[in-house]
């Protein structure tokens, strides 16, 4: 009858671990491609898609991200933004000459990535680690004041 009892409490200990094991809280990362726009062209004929849509100057570029927030960046490139969609066409430096002579426009020489995505990521998470160290160095140093505290007033008492 032991031996059952202590079957059975072993078999439930290790399925209640799995389905523990299970009901982790996800953390969302990865990469994503991002397309910003970085010089607004006429919607002329020239600058018109087979199917109908404009295309503006935009810079293209990767990041790296935990919790929707960047912590890297690929370096960015100049590329044809199209508004409202994940498309981009490329250009040659030549093509980007041609492009602002007739929109009459300065095309910036280099690409750029946005104020959240090259910097602002890195100082949220910098400090949302700030605040979790602090948590558990508070958490662990507390408790051994405490000890100390109810030790000190057992020896007074």
């Amino acid at each position: 009858m032991k031996i059952t009892i202590t079957i059975f409490t072993l078999v439930a200990a290790l399925f209640s671990q799995l389905s523990f094991a299970k009901a982790r809280i996800p953390i969302p990362y990865g990469t994503a491609d991002k397309i910003i726009k970085m010089v607004d062209l006429p919607d002329q004929e020239e600058f018109q898609l087979e199917d109908g849509r404009y295309f503006d100057i935009g810079s293209y570029y990767t990041i790296n991200h935990i919790v929707w927030l960047a912590y890297s960046s690929s370096e960015p490139q100049i590329v044809g933004y199209v508004e409202d969609s994940d498309e981009y066409l490329v250009f040659t430096p030549e093509e980007l000459k041609q492009i602002a002579e007739i929109a009459n426009v300065e095309i910036p020489a280099e690409a750029e990535v946005s104020f959240m995505h090259s910097v602002g990521g890195k100082i949220i998470l910098g400090i949302i680690g700030l605040f979790v160290i602090h948590g558990i160095y508070s958490s662990y140093f507390s408790k051994d004041q405490e000890e100390e505290k109810q030790h000190d007033s057992a020896e007074t008492a």
